[in-house]
């Protein structure tokens, strides 16, 4: 319990150093990207590298609704990142759902996501808590999630998002070490409550309605889509109050500035790690605001 107080406390303290929400009147000088600059740690990023740009991110997918939204998406010229587990709502391995072309494996809805344009990206194997873990106990859920979404598309993803939104040191230097970045968000819908469309809105309107043009800098959205709400009635409405706002849908690796994908994309990439069983986590998810 101490070390996941002071990941939280260190968490928060970075939030504040990183300057966000991003809606400051009194400066125009670019806020910074990244938060942790200690040379064996991850880097943590949490809104965009310059103005005008926004990167919709997903989280704790895929599930039944990942299909029909990476399409819509894709129908609205809206790019998205998802941050995918393995092990946590379905078993991606083993699991399909039936999607309006037919029926799909899970690994064919990550493949979609990726034809579709959209980026992939690692929330780990089994929606884990890293705080706490060995650093073998972090490679393993790292390096599976990894095998998976290099099984679906052919590539290891760069970027990854903690579940709980929360490292500490020994996590952040297994994540450094095997080339990772590490996205959090500075708009968060806090979509899993599911209080209601009107909720989610004002939260995303406490942080972007006093957004101004070419100073604010970009933002990183939060939501969830294993959630049918989420999908129905919250991305539309986003979507639309984001490019009435005159902002760019981006990928997180263009709102960063950093590459998506690790360049050595063979299958030897990451270290070999004993087998694990895939058993599936708890659905439920639990993200700590830093707004």
């Amino acid at each position: 319990m101490r070390v996941t107080a002071l990941a939280i406390t260190l968490a928060y303290t970075a939030s504040l150093v990183a300057g966000y929400p991003t809606k400051t009147k009194t400066s125009t000088a670019p806020a910074p990207t990244s938060t942790v600059d200690d040379s064996d740690q991850v880097k943590i990023y949490t809104h965009c590298n310059r103005t005008g740009v926004f990167a919709l991110t997903f989280d704790d997918g895929p599930d039944k609704y990942s299909w029909g939204l990476a399409k819509t998406l894709k129908e609205q010229g809206v790019k998205a990142t998802f941050f995918l587990n393995g092990a946590n709502s379905v078993n991606v391995l083993e699991d399909s759902t039936m999607t309006e072309d037919g029926q799909k494996t899970y690994l064919e809805v990550i493949k979609h996501y990726y034809d579709s344009g959209h980026e992939i990206a690692s929330h780990t194997l089994r929606h884990t808590n890293l705080v706490g873990l060995t650093e073998d106990e972090v490679r393993e859920e790292m390096n599976k999630q990894s095998d998976i979404i290099y099984k679906a598309i052919g590539k290891r993803p760069a970027l990854m998002r903690p579940p709980e939104g929360v490292i500490d040191k020994v996590s952040g230097k297994v994540l450094k070490e095997l080339g990772y970045s590490d996205v959090m968000w500075d708009v968060d819908t806090k979509d899993w409550e599911h209080k209601g469309l009107k909720a989610e809105q004002a939260r995303v309107r406490a942080i972007m309605d006093d957004d101004i043009a070419n100073v604010t800098m970009g933002h990183i959205a939060l939501e969830h889509d294993i959630h049918e709400d989420t999908v129905k009635n919250l991305v539309p409405w986003f979507i639309e109050y984001v490019k009435k706002k005159g902002y760019e849908f981006v990928t997180v690796s263009d709102c960063i500035g950093v590459s998506p994908y690790l360049e050595d994309d063979s299958e030897k990439v990451v270290p070999e790690t004993k087998d694990v069983t895939m058993e599936p986590a708890t659905s439920t998810t639990i993200i700590l605001n830093s707004n």
